[in-house]
């Protein structure tokens, strides 16, 4: 039988321990906030608007939702020198002291890279073509803003180069016509691309490393890939093309991706977006890795459906699905945008904050035991 802990030796044991739990520590070593759950909400797309009212009917979705982790885009554009990535507000908020005050108050950042690879953005410019994230401008780029966060005192997480097989169309076709025989597809044509870009990322990885040891890095998949496979000698497409990126998965630490499509299941023969998430979470379950939903949006932004989004919270919140997913390792969800649902329209707010608030579950917490008894 193991000796009976004294009332001095308990009380002494307790004072160290909130000791330690109080003291300073450094950031490998600081342990998790008490009670947090290890499912993470995230909410974009602008963390000021959000954050500091910069858009007055932003904060109260961020209230009803009670997100972990605000979103921020860095978008890559084409202008007369070349191409580079709109940094310009990540400047305003550093030189601001937002990113000092909303790590203050507990909040994570996560930053996911584009680029305007068709031109579909007009405020961008013209079509990059992939060319930004091949780009030593990209890698200055997001070392500069690993800099800015190196001090963050809560995670950062790195969503790099979203979407990047969508638009390779356009790469080899300027029409953009001709999209299937590029997009989401590793062949004869595409490789010169993708062989440039696996390097590139791993060495983007480097970066953000160097500069911001505790941030959490990965790629960002299109949704759609986990839901077919094209595995012949001349093509590799879908899951099979998210293989030939095996190296930079094996080198992240975690597996994004998104979903955005805009139809009901019922309109897109029988595959919404709780099913595309569900396969996505199936595939990628088998690398071991936590998995993250980057942006997930009811249709293109600022063109969202809220039937579609009413819809998907309604099958999302099943406890079999819920649990399943969960169970198979996603471990974050991140609306892409609050705009869809400002006025509560079909009452997705409503169901946005019931969904978030199962999604999370209970936290997991450790308690000091009032009573050590001996066996």
């Amino acid at each position: 039988m193991r000796p009976r802990i004294t009332r001095r030796r308990f009380l002494g044991l307790a004072a160290g321990a909130l000791a330690f739990s109080i003291a300073p520590a450094s950031r490998a070593d600081r342990p998790p906030p008490p009670c947090r759950s290890p499912f993470r909400i995230g909410l974009g797309e602008d963390p000021a608007r959000l954050l500091d009212g910069d858009d007055p009917e932003a904060p109260p979705v961020w209230n009803a939702l009670r997100p972990d982790i605000a979103c921020a885009w860095l978008n890559g554009y084409r202008d007369g020198s070349g191409d580079r990535g709109d940094l310009s507000y990540f400047h305003d908020w550093h030189r601001a002291g937002r990113f000092a005050r909303w790590g203050a108050q507990g909040i994570e950042l996560m930053i996911i890279t584009w680029e305007n690879y068709d031109g579909q953005n007009p405020y961008y410019g013209p079509p990059t073509f992939g060319n930004y994230h091949i780009s030593e401008q990209f890698l200055r780029d997001l070392e500069e803003l690993a800099v800015m966060l190196a001090d963050y005192p809560q995670t950062v997480y790195f969503v790099l180069a979203t979407e990047f097989s969508t638009y390779p169309a356009c790469r080899y076709d300027l029409s953009c016509r001709n999209p299937l025989a590029y997009s989401d597809r590793y062949n004869a044509i595409t490789r010169e691309y993708y062989d440039r870009l696996i390097p590139h990322l791993l060495e983007a990885f480097a970066v953000v490393r160097r500069r911001c040891p505790w941030a959490q890095v990965g790629l960002g998949f299109g949704g759609w890939l986990a839901t077919f496979d094209v595995n012949t000698p001349e093509e590799k497409a879908g899951r099979s093309f998210i293989r030939i990126f095996d190296p930079v998965i094996h080198a992240s630490d975690w597996i994004f991706f998104q979903s955005m499509i805009g139809r009901r299941a019922h309109e897109n023969e029988g595959l919404g977006n709780p099913d595309q998430i569900r396969m996505n979470v199936e595939f990628f379950q088998g690398y071991g890795k936590p998995i993250g939903l980057a942006h997930y949006n009811p249709g293109l932004p600022y063109a969202e459906r809220l039937d579609v989004m009413q819809e998907d919270l309604l099958r999302m919140m099943d406890p079999d699905w819920l649990n399943t997913i969960r169970g198979q390792g996603l471990r974050l969800f991140a609306f892409m945008r609050y705009g869809p649902m400002k006025g509560n329209g079909y009452g997705v707010l409503d169901l946005a904050a019931a969904f978030a608030g199962q999604f999370r579950g209970a936290p997991t917490c450790l308690y000091l035991p009032l009573i050590l008894r001996s066996p």
